[in-house]
């Protein structure tokens, strides 16, 4: 038997606002945000173009509602083609998929808005009822481990994540969910140290990230939960890829979105979404003003503890440290840039919003257990 791995196309999407991605900031793309990044995998199929959802693969990493107007739009397309096509789309859960935190953000309010109190008050227990039964991470080809938060230093193995009781209410219950959930890279930390900056799981460093991929058999970790400007960021040696498809997340932050694709040889690239002309669109809802205001990328530690423990702890960090700013992102790729090669994966490329994507193959053969999408 060949030792090769290999891959279906299967797009990445995060934060929700439309879909691969992630988070605060970044996910919960606006319904029309959702269609242009379909829209991106259109494809011939015998003379006849078809839409990207019907042609592809697609793992999306949470955060459908809330800071948003359009929630309820969102989550009924992706819950109905989940239905309609249950081996081609992959729903995570993100860190707004919990009823503590969507209560306040927007989504609870926008049922309000739209339906009687009773309705409205019955639909936001059955839709957090469904969230609590959805997957915190998926596995891509064996090696490829994707979630809306981060890494724990309390995942040992891939069965820990398998291992997590559903339904879960509430996230922080379980801290390695909340972790899978919330957690952060910080460029230069040892170990990992509380997350002050969100007041809850970690940051988590390059050595962490080493130890908890060479004990789960890891070539890359993809997570999304944090506004990258040019839609995605790669962090430790190209081990981690940050995925943000919310364009125009903040109307005064034109970012950029991307959508994250591997072919079924394991290359991996990006198709940019550019930033609306106008974010007249997008409309805020709930407590948003003081939220993740530094979650504009990697912050960068720069009071390493002199210490830590083997298990990667450290000292808390400061109240008055969550305030300083990681460097700045760097300049938006170009189109057709071709990366450094990723580990196994032959090229890394980024296309732009003209470029075409590649023909998929006719049939998946992929099988589906809990939270891993395994590819023959």
């Amino acid at each position: 038997m060949s030792s090769q791995r290999y891959w279906d196309d299967t797009i990445i999407i995060a934060n929700n606002f439309l879909i691969l991605k992630h988070h605060n900031y970044r996910n919960l793309f606006q319904y029309y945000d959702l269609q242009r990044a379909f829209h991106k995998f259109n494809t011939q199929v015998d003379g006849k173009m078809k839409p990207g959802y019907m042609t592809h693969r697609f793992v999306f990493m949470g955060d459908y509602v809330d800071r948003g107007k359009n929630s309820l739009e969102v989550l009924m397309m992706l819950f109905c083609l989940k239905i309609q096509c249950p081996k081609s789309f992959f729903l995570l859960r993100g860190n707004h998929e919990a009823r503590a935190i969507n209560r306040v953000y927007g989504f609870q309010q926008e049922l309000m808005e739209r339906f009687d109190r009773d309705d409205a008050r019955e639909l936001f227990i059955k839709f957090n009822e469904v969230f609590s039964h959805m997957p915190i991470a998926c596995l891509i080809g064996q090696s490829i481990l994707c979630m809306h938060g981060g890494i724990s230093p309390l995942l040992n193995s891939l069965d820990d994540i398998r291992n997590i009781p559903k339904p879960m209410m509430d996230p922080n219950s379980n801290q390695l969910a909340c972790d899978l959930m919330w957690a952060d890279p910080m460029i230069g930390l040892k170990g990992h140290r509380p997350n002050m900056i969100r007041g809850v799981s970690i940051h988590f460093g390059e050595d962490l990230l080493d130890e908890v991929m060479k004990r789960c058999d890891l070539r890359l970790v993809v997570r999304g939960h944090q506004m990258m400007m040019n839609g995605f960021n790669f962090f430790h040696d190209k081990k981690l890829v940050t995925v943000f498809t919310a364009a125009s997340y903040y109307p005064d932050r034109p970012n950029h979105g991307a959508v994250m694709h591997i072919n079924k040889d394991g290359r991996i690239g990006f198709k940019i979404i550019a930033p609306l002309e106008s974010a007249d669109g997008k409309v805020f809802r709930g407590a948003h003003d003081d939220a993740n205001e530094y979650d504009t990328g990697y912050q960068t530690c720069t009071d390493q503890p002199k210490k830590s423990s083997k298990g990667g702890s450290s000292k808390s960090l400061k109240k008055g440290d969550a305030s300083k700013k990681g460097a700045a992102p760097p300049p938006a790729p170009a189109a057709g840039l071709v990366l450094e090669r990723l580990m196994v994966f032959p090229r890394c490329s980024v296309d732009s919003e003209k470029k075409g994507s590649e023909k998929p193959p006719a049939t998946y053969r992929a099988q589906t257990h809990a939270m891993t999408i395994r590819m023959n």
